[in-house]
């Protein structure tokens, strides 16, 4: 066994205060171990529990290592959005700061609560928007698609809070796992990802997508000739709306930022097995025992994912189907109006068209967002997939140098353990892998859904959508207005 591939165990007690490795931070957002020699000395007993995923968990998680450091502006962001609502702590003053870390997990606990509850509220009140929107004008009039597709975004929200909250165990864990990893990787290959290019990433993506809803949001204000004060659900919607799309976004970018660290351990390994061309350092053994901590952690991923990868997919997938829809069927136009006054007056015309055309542009910007949630979940997976199987490439490229019967177990096990991908792999719930065929697959799914409507509404045989002259009798005035229900 090669003391480069031992680790610490994360959630041993008070290292820091017995003396234990103190990490510290390069300024390229690596870590460094001043107690090195230290980590090489650990017993093969210390690494079992992170190979396993059998970690000790605690109600306040102690992550003392490289990547949960560095990582920690995420997390505070996370529990800002109450997507992580537990206190993280160092491991100093563990006794005397208990109570404190209660009762702040507790108040993270019921903001949590507080989120979701609102966000169900704000859910209902979408609900009886779209209910009125299809009493009137019917489900495939312009308002109600669009009220349907901006207003699934607070499910979504309260969706997301409510599984991430629930799932800390698992999430902690993940945590846990990656750190260990991290400080064997360090150990053996002095290398550790660039984080804080990562976490600059995902901020950044953050930053953006943030912004765009908000000053569109303001566009809308101004054009709509809204007043600053006079509605106060419309004044909280200047964050309101834009956090809602932070809400749905946010977890993609994490989900994405995950990867990228796995990735970066591949791509580590790869390249010490490419330099065993020149120089063996190591066995196969060792290569192999690296490479299971990193299928570890890609489980560990798919657990803690799974639920939201699937829950993204179906909900992109059917706003993308519900907008084709849409746009292949018969329907009132856009500048209709509805009442005798607004008919009358030319302003309000002009101000309800207006507002017409911006909820169309909202539930556009929702539509990217799918497109951006299918996109991006599948190119991740096909990347992490693909850049594990380069890894039995690489094993594979280095036999021929070498005496091919001492290492042929170890090339079985490599080649055994792609073959079971689909279980510990990216994957929907081990339901089918992410990758390239599976990104083509729905893209192939969602245009021959399109050219089928497309032929459908060209069928001389299909019934055409009836226009009905609907008499609205107002308690003041008779109008008339266009109904595009069948």
């Amino acid at each position: 066994m090669y003391p480069f591939s031992q680790t610490l165990d994360v959630s041993t007690e008070d290292e820091e205060q017995e003396g234990q490795p103190v990490l510290s931070h390069y300024p390229n957002g690596s870590c460094s171990n001043h107690h090195e020699p230290l980590a090489r000395r650990q017993t093969n007993s210390n690494l079992r529990p992170a190979i396993n995923g059998n970690v000790k968990n605690h109600f306040a998680p102690r992550l003392v290592g490289c990547i949960s450091r560095s990582l920690r502006p995420v997390f505070i962001f996370l529990r800002i959005l109450s997507l992580f609502p537990v206190l993280i702590h160092r491991g100093t003053n563990r006794r005397r700061k208990r109570w404190r870390r209660l009762t702040t997990t507790v108040i993270l606990f019921n903001v949590a609560i507080l989120l979701i509850a609102l966000n169900g509220y704000l859910t209902r009140l979408n609900f009886q928007l779209i209910v009125a929107y299809e009493v009137n004008f019917g489900l495939m009039h312009a308002s109600t698609v669009s009220a349907i597709i901006s207003g699934i975004k607070p499910f979504i929200a309260c969706f997301l809070i409510a599984l991430f909250t629930f799932r800390i165990k698992t999430h902690t864990r993940l945590i846990r796992l990656i750190d260990a990893v991290d400080l064997s990787f360090r150990s053996a290959f002095r290398a550790s990802p660039p984080v804080r290019k990562y976490t600059l990433w995902f901020f950044t993506s953050s930053a953006v997508l943030f912004l765009i809803p908000f000053i569109y949001r303001i566009i809308e204000y101004i054009q709509t000739g809204l007043v600053l004060g006079d509605d106060p659900l419309n004044d909280f919607a200047f964050i309101l709306v834009p956090m809602l799309t932070v809400w749905n976004i946010v977890p993609l970018m994490y989900y994405s930022l995950h990867n990228k660290i796995v990735r970066f351990y591949l791509t580590t390994l790869i390249k010490a097995l490419d330099n065993e061309h020149k120089r063996r350092v190591f066995s196969l053994k060792f290569y192999y025992e690296q490479f299971l901590r990193i299928t570890v952690i890609q489980e560990g991923i798919g657990t803690f994912f799974n639920p939201y990868i699937l829950f993204s997919l179906s909900w992109s997938v059917a706003i993308l189907c519900l907008t084709i829809y849409f746009m292949t069927q018969d329907h009132a136009s856009l500048s209709q109006p509805i009442t005798a006054e607004q008919f009358l007056d030319s302003v309000m015309r002009k101000t309800l068209n207006t507002r017409v055309h911006f909820a169309i542009g909202w539930a556009a910007i929702q539509v990217v967002v799918a497109a951006l949630h299918i996109v991006i979940i599948c190119h991740t997976g096909m990347l992490t997939n693909e850049r594990t199987r380069q890894v039995v490439n690489s094993v594979l490229r280095i036999v021929p140098d070498q005496n091919a019967d001492l290492d042929r177990f170890q090339i079985a096990c490599f080649v055994h353990k792609m073959t079971t991908q689909f279980m510990w792999g990216m994957t929907v719930w081990r339901a089918f892998p992410l990758e390239r065929s599976t990104f083509f697959t729905l893209f192939s799914l969602i245009v021959t859904y399109s050219f089928l409507l497309l032929k459908l509404k060209d069928n001389p045989n299909v019934a055409p959508i009836m226009t009905n002259i609907v008499t609205i009798v107002n308690s003041s005035s008779t109008v008339t207005a266009i109904d595009t229900r069948p």
